[in-house]
């Protein structure tokens, strides 16, 4: 025999409703969705594949007289020890400082015949010799700790040097290119201006 509702309506003994209990089937379609819809994005975006268009670069002043002068400094410098110089067609950006993001800048390459996109010296134009001074001292600082130095390989070998009002600044990594031209670059960038360390 069966027991009635008691006096409040809840049914007693085994005559309680069992729910489902959990969320709603819609709403589990939904998490398993966007999940999904993010790893894809994630992975596209490992491969190296955007979806969203990123903004362009700021448009930065160009260089006056002194990054001419020192371009010139260092590709006679380089030529002279038998290296191609060209002036890139494609652009590149090396990790460098917030302050040296909207410096002007002006790039050279030399033609390496074992490593074509490799061999990028960056030129940076700065308002005074102090200001080449402070931002270069930054500039290894960054490279050398914190958020600059991931953005390279560890083996990374950096030269900064200031000539002037600029700063020359040329890296590469041993492990990820073993091309001894490389090194003999670094060689010859070392025989220019005044190095700066952190």
């Amino acid at each position: 025999m069966t027991t009635g509702p008691a006096p409040g309506g809840a049914p007693t003994g085994d005559d309680t409703p069992r729910g489902g209990g959990g969320p709603p089937g819609w709403f589990i379609l939904i998490a398993v969705g966007s999940l999904a819809v993010g790893a894809v994005i994630v992975l596209l975006g490992a491969l190296g594949i955007t979806i969203i268009n990123p903004s362009p670069a700021p448009t930065l002043a160009p260089t006056g007289q002194a990054a001419e002068r020192t371009w010139n400094e260092v590709s006679a410098a380089l030529q002279a020890q038998q290296f191609q110089v060209v002036e890139p067609q494609n652009p590149f950006r090396p990790g460098e400082t917030a302050e040296l993001l909207q410096v002007p800048r002006r790039l050279l390459q030399t033609v390496l015949p074992d490593s074509p996109e490799d061999g990028y010296v960056v030129v940076y134009e700065l308002p005074s010799n102090n200001d080449a001074e402070r931002a270069g001292r930054d500039l290894a600082t960054y490279v050398a700790s914190g958020p600059g130095a991931v953005q390279y390989p560890r083996d990374t070998q950096f030269t900064i040097r200031r000539i002037g009002q600029t700063l020359v600044f040329f890296s590469y990594s041993p492990e990820a290119n073993p091309d001894p031209a490389l090194p003999q670059m670094a060689a010859v960038l070392e025989t220019l201006g005044t190095p700066l360390t952190p």
